[in-house]
């Protein structure tokens, strides 16, 4: 299950997923990607704890990172997938858990 608990009453995930940053973003990487992936629906906070690696492209670079998402409800392994999947930018999940 994806859920993991850390004695704190929000349900909370890992994951390494890879994102897009467009070029020219208003921050930096991490800040955006933050951003990014926060934006998927029953998500309370998203942090990036590690990075994996960094592949810079013609009009965006593609950043794979480590996170914790803590979540305002609890989520199955299926559902962290279906939510991550709608943030903005995401083009894969490495691992959840």
């Amino acid at each position: 299950m994806a859920i993991s608990s850390d004695n704190g009453p929000e349900p909370t995930t890992t994951a390494v997923v890879t994102i897009r940053i467009p070029c020219g973003a208003d921050s930096d990487l991490v800040t955006d990607a933050e951003k990014r992936l926060s934006r998927a629906e029953n998500i309370d906070t998203v942090t990036v704890d590690e990075m994996h690696g960094i592949a810079p492209k013609l009009s965006a670079t593609a950043i794979t990172v480590g996170i914790t998402i803590r979540w305002t409800t609890t989520m199955t392994d299926a559902q962290v997938r279906r939510r991550l999947a709608k943030a903005p930018g995401l083009e894969s999940i490495k691992r959840i858990g």
